[in-house]
Order: structure tokens, then sequence, then C-alpha cells
């Protein structure tokens, strides 16, 4: 895996129907889902990709009382860019939760309102960041703008080049169920500052766990070639689609990220949203949805069993891009 596809992966996955979940007999911590993104096949053609799905897993308290009394915590994992339909499908089934945890590295609301996205913040973050802006707290702040920057175009970049949507575009975050649950640019910033962290340190440390996996054989995703002739396709669109969909489907290198020692990427803002899951529980919300990237899950899964009392129950999957031959698709080139 090369490193430019190692930095596609970082921008795209940072930035990976949720009612009448099967019920099953809870399994134990060790035989928690290892895999939250997974690329189907046609039935009828096994060799042939169907769809990219992501899953939503379940947890359930072991305490009896809580159980009996119905709280439940969903993780939905999600893919930033999909097709429309997957963000209305997850959208309109936000309405069940009584509190629905989200992500976003924004600007909170003194008022109480919605935060603010990052390209609407209303000033530099120099302004904010760092005990005195010096010209080197400065020089931070703008990499760190930079880094945030450079993420949120190659998401919109893909999303245009593979014929997507964009999660923000298409949930409403005014919902009066939904809930903060991530820091602001300020803290995001602060907190890399203090564990010596960059953007550029974190596309190196996925290239050196992408380099690992090569050597042990466990990445089995598509090749550069396999890029190359997508690229040239005469269905472009779709055959990107594919090769970026088995990327997804075969690597793990994004669960490395988690854990005690971790990163701010994945553990500080995993952390933040799980003191934001302590709060609604103890105001008596009982069901309650994590919306994050499929990458958090992983970490997030381990936390709710070790740190909260929990027991994975069940898990669905729900279809985030259509990878199916479609003949109005193809006839358009």
């Amino acid at each position: 895996m090369t490193l430019r596809r190692i930095v596609w992966l970082f921008g795209l996955a940072q930035v990976v129907a949720v009612c009448g979940l099967a019920t099953e007999e809870a399994k134990p911590a060790a035989e928690l889902p290892r895999k939250f993104i997974r690329m189907t096949m046609n039935p009828e053609r096994p060799r042939v990709p169907q769809s990219l799905d992501t899953s939503i897993v379940r947890f359930v308290p072991t305490d009896e009382k809580l159980a009996k009394a119905g709280v439940t915590v969903d993780l939905i994992g999600v893919i930033h860019i999909g097709d429309k339909g997957y963000f209305r499908k997850l959208d309109n089934s936000f309405k069940k939760y009584d509190a629905l945890l989200y992500e976003m590295v924004a600007e909170k609301d003194k008022a109480g309102g919605a935060p603010s996205r990052w390209k609407d913040r209303p000033e530099p973050l120099s302004k904010s960041v760092g005990n005195e802006v010096g010209e080197s707290s400065i020089s931070e702040d703008k990499t760190f703008e930079a880094g945030m920057t450079v993420i949120g175009g190659m998401q919109l970049g893909a999303k245009d080049m593979l014929g997507l949507s964009f999660q923000l575009d298409w949930i409403d975050y005014d919902a009066p169920n939904m809930v903060h649950a991530d820091m602001s640019p300020e803290e995001f910033a602060q907190k890399m500052k203090d564990r010596g962290e960059s953007f550029i340190t974190m596309f190196m440390q996925l290239f050196i766990e992408a380099l690992a996996q090569q050597r042990t054989n466990k990445q089995r995703g598509a090749n550069d070639l396999a890029l190359l002739f997508a690229f040239f396709s005469s269905n472009r669109e779709l055959a990107l689609k594919r090769v970026m969909a088995q990327q997804f489907a075969t690597t793990d290198i994004f669960n490395n990220l988690g854990g005690e020692k971790g990163t701010t990427i994945i553990t500080e803002r995993n952390l933040i949203a799980l003191e934001v899951l302590r709060e609604q529980l103890a105001k008596g919300k009982k069901r309650i949805g994590i919306f994050y990237g499929a990458g958090h899950l992983s970490d997030f899964s381990r936390r709710l069993v070790n740190d909260f009392g929990m027991k994975f129950q069940d898990e669905k999957w729900i279809e985030a891009w259509d990878l199916r031959v479609n003949p109005k698709r193809s006839s358009r080139r």
C-alpha cells in the first residue's frame, strides 16, 4: 500500500434502518465484532461486488435491573461519504432514540444551539489555542488548520469523483434528540499538542501500520494496478467505488489508533463521547445511539464492556454504497 493510498484512506475514513434489530443471545466480550465495514458480493456471481455496508452494533447492560428498564446503546458506524439514500435512512432511524450522540469537531454554541462546522468558524484558531499567541503557536495553528482543510477537501473531492453524497448535507443535526459528543477545534488542537501529535505523524503511523500488515500478509486489499485500471475504466465512477470499497472492507489499521495509548483522533474523542454517554444515562435516557465513524467502533465496543458493564447483543448492517452495475449509470458514458 502506497503512502498516497494511506492518505486517501485517512481522509475518507475520518472524515467510515436502525429499527428492528434482530434479537440474539448476547455474546461474550471475546466475541465482540471486529469488523464494522464489509463488502458484500452478488450471491449469483460471487466475484462481483454488490454493496459496501456499515454496521449498527447494539449493547445492553449486564445489570438485570437496567436491562429490564430497556436501556440500550447502539454504536452506529458511518462512512462520511455515501449514497444519498444511506444517509436518509439513517436520519429517519434516528427519531427512535431518546438521545443520539454525534461526532463533529466543531465550535460549541454557548447558548446551547447546534455547534458550528469547521468551515463556518467565526474566528481563526490562533486566537484561542495555547497560553500565549506567539510566532510558534500561530505556526502550529496554521498547520492544524491546514490539516483539517486537507481532510475536508479530500472528502469532498472523493464525494464528487465517486458520485456520492456528504454526510453533513443529509443528516438533520438540529433534531431535538441530537447531542454533540465531540471536541471543539481548540480542544482537538490542544490535545494533539499535548500528545506531541500532528496530522503528519498520524499519516506516518497509518503508513507504518499498513506496511506491517503487508509483511504479515494481513492486508489483502486492492493493489495500485487495480486503482490504475479503475481510472481508465469506461465506468470509472463505479470502478473506483469498487476499488475503494475493497480497501475499506479489508483494512483494520484504524483499529490500532484506539486503545489506552491510541491517538487524539480516536481515543481522546471516544473518551469525550463516552463522558457524554454517562451524562445522558444519568439523565435517565434509555434508548441511546452513538453516531460516529466506523473506525471508532472497535475502541467504543471495548470500553462499553470494560467501563460501562455492558454486553454485545446483536448487529445489523446497512448499505452505504451501491456497487451494482446500473444500466442508466453506464449509459451516461
